[in-house]
C-alpha cells in the first residue's frame, strides 16, 4: 500500500579516499593470490553489494552504475523478479550446462527466440557462456 511518501532521490555518495582501506587490503590480496590476466578497469571498486543502478562497495561508497555490468543490462542489480526466479531455479537445479544433459529450458528457450528475433524463420540457437 502506498502511503503517498516519494522517498528523497538517492545520490552517489563517497565517504573514503578511493579505493579506501577495505577495498586495498582486497586488492592487495587480489594481486597477491589471483591470477592477473583479467582485464580489469583501472578505476579500482571493489563491490559489495547492488540494487538497481546503484554499487555499494565494501567501504560505505555508493556509485551510480553506468557500466550495464555482466547479466544486469536490462535490469538493474538484484531486480526482485530477477532474485525471485533466480532462488526458485537453485531450489530445482544449480548446475546446467546443455552438453552434459537435455534440458527442457533450451528448446524452450530456443522456440521463443525463433519467434522473436528479427531474421527469417527457421532459426537454430547455439547456447554459450560468458557473453559469447
Amino acid at each position: 500500500m502506498s502511503t503517498g511518501v516519494i522517498a528523497p532521490p538517492r545520490r552517489p555518495e563517497i565517504k573514503t579516499a578511493l579505493p579506501g582501506p577495505n577495498a586495498q587490503k582486497i586488492i592487495e590480496a587480489d594481486a597477491k593470490f589471483v591470477n592477473p590476466s583479467y582485464p580489469r578497469p583501472s578505476f579500482k571498486l571493489v563491490a559489495e553489494r547492488g540494487s538497481g543502478v546503484w554499487i555499494d562497495d565494501v567501504d560505505g561508497n555508493v556509485f551510480l552504475d553506468c557500466n550495464a555490468g555482466v547479466a544486469v543490462c536490462s535490469t538493474g542489480h538484484c531486480h526482485p523478479e530477477v532474485v525471485q526466479a533466480i532462488q526458485k531455479q537453485a531450489a530445482e537445479l544449480i548446475h546446467m550446462c546443455g552438453t552434459d544433459y537435455y534440458y527442457r529450458h533450451m528448446p524452450q528457450l530456443a522456440e521463443k527466440l525463433d519467434q522473436i528475433v528479427p531474421v527469417p524463420s527457421p532459426t537454430r540457437t547455439h547456447f554459450a557462456n560468458s557473453g559469447t
